[in-house]
């Protein structure tokens, strides 16, 4: 499998992207612009069954109970494994996890996969092995050097705060982007 061809200018905070086709759990069929109510914080997960990542949907979960009266959104997107979506959302997560098989906003963000080196940083297996403590491995649904991301939106598809992981596990601290999108909220 080849790498994705990407835009020569990386998509920059204050950008448009193009609404885009992503899919529920339940296999319908949605747009991107209409799950967008309000400032969005999308956190886009190499697959739901990642430690890793895993991890960052619990710890904005644990955050969001801050989120409804700011009114401030959570919708989370994942490459497949639409079971994967469901089980999280039936035992924990509390927000929309979506599906993108297609990889449309992966690649509108440029969340490209990782050269295979990366798997030697020690700081990717350090956020592995802490992802340990609370969650456990579920099967590998993307591909394995897919990089992590974590997007705020407006209702006008504008990046407010973008963050494109280079490795496993490369999110920002859960307060540094709940403090991005406070900023944002209208209250």
């Amino acid at each position: 499998m080849s790498e994705p061809s990407y835009e020569e200018t990386p998509v920059q905070v204050g950008d448009r992207i193009a609404d885009q086709r992503i899919r529920r759990d339940d296999g319908s069929e949605v747009k991107l612009s209409e799950v967008i109510a309000g400032p969005t914080i999308i956190p886009i997960v190499r697959y739901y069954g990642c430690l890793p990542c895993r991890d960052f949907l619990f710890g904005l979960e644990s955050a969001r109970s801050g989120l409804d009266a700011d009114s401030l959104r959570i919708v989370g997107v994942g490459k497949a494994a639409d079971y994967q979506a469901t089980y999280l959302m039936q035992n924990g997560i509390g927000y929309e996890l979506l599906l993108d098989p297609e990889e449309h906003l992966y690649h509108a963000l440029q969340l490209r996969r990782f050269g295979w080196w990366m798997m030697l940083d020690p700081r990717m297996w350090w956020r592995y092995l802490r992802s340990l403590r609370s969650s456990r491995q579920g099967k590998i649904t993307n591909h394995p050097l897919q990089s992590p991301g974590v997007v705020i939106l407006d209702e006008a598809l504008t990046v407010i705060y973008l963050h494109r992981g280079e490795s496993i596990g490369d999110y920002p601290p859960v307060d540094e982007v709940i403090r991005a999108a406070r900023k944002l909220s209208p209250n």
